[in-house]
């Protein structure tokens, strides 16, 4: 009997659960691209001279859009510091002020910088419209109405503003309201003054190229000479008569721009040219100023890649001498522009460098008469978010815990008494405030979107602030399944990260496989993250019928150096033989049927996708290519030499890592895809890729191009292009995997 009543309860619930199940709606990617679904994103600043931190709230209702300050201690609020609706001592209603998206503090707290109207300029950086609104005085001005602005930054007295407006660097004196040119020959595609070009973004990460001195008496600058560049032909369709746009893009073993550095004193109006050396064939990754005024630190890198050095610069004449030098013979140097973190009062600093294996933290002095190591271990420092000269201390971020993972700790500078302080496995966005007793951490999961909440650094208690109680309770209501994650043996020391998802409905049988990829050295996919439209979009995809799974192979960061520089030279082979030992795994342990496995990628992940079926023909029954490579030549070369040299160097290497090499090898199940105007991976990849096949008689391939869009292939919201490109995906995989 009571065995029955067992298994009559097992039954119940099983129905309750069914009927459950049922009452859920059906996720759509109409809700996913319109923003139903979207997390509730907060912009959040610390202030520099209090233990305060600041957002953005807007009331949906009234349409009220305020910057709050709060307090760490009591998590309370303290004071609205600007509202869009502005009221002066004269008016007897409040003028509205436009909707801004994001906002800035002086170094001194009196003023805010408040940005409107947000555009990409290239792939990270923005420009906008912005205005000072002062706390005190409550005045609001426009930094200027000449065109949108680049990287606006404070002088270290708070009484200045510098930016850069069509290339040229300006400086405006806050309490006059007046604006001076620091530069005036700068023209896109010419001279750029301040900031890096698409090549440097692209390639380094590198945006905003100048600083000022920490006296405010100097700006230390980049200058691109891009006249050296060959200009490539960019076609946009928006008139009768297309339209040509050319855009500075150097290729593998082209050109590279001309950059030098420059410090102006601002009070003689007078350029001092830093010494960087004659030879223009070379990159400039980085200027750095020391806490003494009188010295600029410069990175230098060869050409090859091959050769970092770090040079001090005396800003009266310009004359440097190599401080420290970082060589990688075999293959390249990693590179990180926002190195240099200076502590014990300048007399030495941080410097983040991956020479033994994993990128750690090392003290250097500044005449580099020792270098010391701070951390060590098989896992990597992924940023310096503060240092406490009265302490000793650093504040850094890791993935210590978990290459998956993203976690704060503090270290001792003598590399003694390390401490996790953020808890909870996932991924933490920390920001520290200036007195390092809290920091404010923005914490998710691969299935659970972010909470925001205040940590204290020594009792490590959490107030939670908010925990989007809305979203979690709106994706309770559809059907989403949830990601799991595995991993995978790469070779004998090396295991890959991947997560996999499947219907939300239990299906009987093998379900065909769809594997995304994206390969390249720059991030990581398979993190433990909340990404709300690219993943809820996978999850959407499983629910179409399909195992959907996401993994990170050699070549991609947050493992080491060996894993990372695994393909050096022979970029492409290894990622398709670590995608080959994930679809067999898979095959073995979660019920796929590995005669239907799909590739997909976008970028780098197109790369791997097209060379899948071609010159890995029969492999995989179908491929998603989005905005791939297909030939390296045709890329530019900071990325393209990084992988595989010169092509002078290695002309077999270029040859066999392309997809349009072995376009005679293609059997069938590729769809290309690309946007007209993308400035990062040409349209000419795809058109090439297209071109061989059909002159190799391969009439069975999938093409769309999408009239005037960019790498990123979107439309803002509701994104109706992605609506239509996955629509478009789900339609293809049905027809080659069903």
């Amino acid at each position: 009997m009571k065995k029955l009543l067992i298994s009559i309860f097992i039954i119940c619930a099983s129905l309750f659960v069914h009927a459950q199940q049922q009452g859920k709606m059906d996720i759509d990617l109409e809700k996913i691209w319109s923003g139903h679904f979207d997390e509730r994103k907060y912009v959040v600043h610390l202030m520099n001279q209090s233990p305060r931190f600041a957002w953005i709230q807007t009331d949906t209702a009234s349409g009220p859009q305020v910057i709050l300050s709060l307090d760490f201690n009591t998590t309370r609020i303290v004071d609205t510091l600007f509202s869009n609706q502005i009221k002066g001592e004269t008016d007897s209603l409040p003028t509205t002020f436009t909707y801004f998206q994001d906002f800035s503090f002086s170094p001194d707290d009196s003023k805010v910088l408040i940005r409107t109207q947000i555009e990409p300029l290239y792939t990270i950086s923005e420009k906008s419209f912005n205005y000072v609104w002062d706390i005190n005085k409550r005045t609001l001005r426009v930094v200027s109405a000449n065109g949108k602005q680049l990287y606006p930054g404070f002088s270290p007295d708070s009484k200045q503003l510098a930016y850069i407006i069509d290339a040229n660097l300006y400086i405006m004196d806050i309490e006059k309201n007046t604006t001076v040119p620091v530069t005036v020959d700068g023209s896109a595609g010419q001279f750029l003054y301040g900031m890096a070009d698409a090549l440097y973004e692209n390639g380094f990460g590198m945006t905003k190229a100048y600083e000022w001195s920490p006296d405010g008496k100097y700006i230390a600058m980049l200058r691109f000479n891009e006249n050296t560049v060959k200009n490539y032909p960019l076609t946009v369709y928006e008139r009768p008569y297309a339209e040509i746009k050319n855009q500075r893009y150097p290729l593998a073993g082209e050109m590279v721009p001309d950059v030098k550095v420059f410090v102006y004193d601002i009070t003689n109006k007078l350029f001092v040219p830093v010494d960087v050396g004659v030879n223009p064939d070379q990159y400039i990754t980085g200027i750095h100023w020391s806490p003494d005024n009188k010295t600029l630190f410069v990175q230098r890198l060869s050409r090859d890649q091959k050769k970092l050095e770090l040079l001090k610069a005396n800003v009266v004449t310009g004359k440097t001498s190599v401080v420290y030098t970082e060589e990688s013979p075999d293959n390249y140097v990693r590179v990180y522009p926002d190195n240099v973190y200076f502590i014990k009062e300048g007399q030495s600093f941080l410097w983040k460098s991956e020479k033994e294996g994993f990128t750690h933290l090392y003290e250097i002095s500044t005449d580099a008469a020792t270098v010391a190591p701070v951390t060590s271990g098989k896992w990597e420092v992924l940023e310096v978010k503060a240092v406490d000269d009265t302490r000793n201390e650093i504040y850094y971020s890791s993935n210590e815990s978990g290459s998956r993972q993203k976690q704060l700790y503090k270290i001792n500078y003598d590399g003694r008494g390390r401490t996790k302080l953020t808890s909870g496995n996932g991924y933490h966005d920390t920001w520290i405030s200036n007195d390092k007793r809290f920091f404010f951490d923005e914490f998710s999961s691969l299935n659970d979107p972010p909470v925001y909440q205040v940590v204290s650094t020594v009792e490590k208690e959490q107030k939670k602030l908010i925990e989007n109680k809305e979203l979690n309770d709106r994706l309770r209501n559809y059907k989403i399944p949830n990601a799991y994650f595995f991993t995978v043996q790469a070779n004998d020391s090396m295991t890959m990260n991947g997560w996999l998802i499947r219907p939300y409905n239990n299906v009987r049988g093998k379900l065909p496989l769809v594997l995304y990829v994206y390969g390249g050295s720059t991030h990581q996919e398979a993190l433990d993250r909340w990404s709300d439209k690219f993943t809820l979009t996978m999850r959407w995809l499983a629910n179409q019928g399909y195992a959907v799974a996401c993994i990170d192979p050699r070549g991609t960061p947050g493992k080491g150096e060996a894993f990372r520089k695994s393909n050096y030279k022979v970029p492409g082979d290894i990622e398709i033989e670590d995608l080959l030992k994930v679809k067999d795994h898979l095959a073995r342990n979660y019920r796929i049927d590995s005669s239907k496995v799909a590739v997909m990628g976008w970028s780098y992940g197109g790369y791997l996708a097209a060379l899948a079926q071609t010159k890995y023909a029969g492999r995989f029954k179908a491929a998603v290519a989005i905005a791939p490579v297909t030939n390296w030549r045709f890329y530019e070369n900071v990325y393209a030499e990084r992988l595989l040299s010169m092509p002078s160097e290695n002309t077999d290497g270029y040859k066999n890592a392309s997809p349009v090499s072995f376009a005679g090898n293609y059997k069938s199940g590729l769809f290309l895809v690309h946007g007209t105007a993308d400035d990062n991976v040409h349209l000419h990849n795809s058109l090439e890729l297209s071109k061989q096949l059909t002159a190799a008689m391969k009439a069975n391939f999938e093409q769309h191009f999408y009239t005037d869009k960019t790498h990123n292939l979107s439309d803002g919201m509701p994104n109706i292009l992605r609506m239509t490109l996955y629509t478009r995906i789900n339609e293809f995989l049905k027809r080659e995997l069903k």
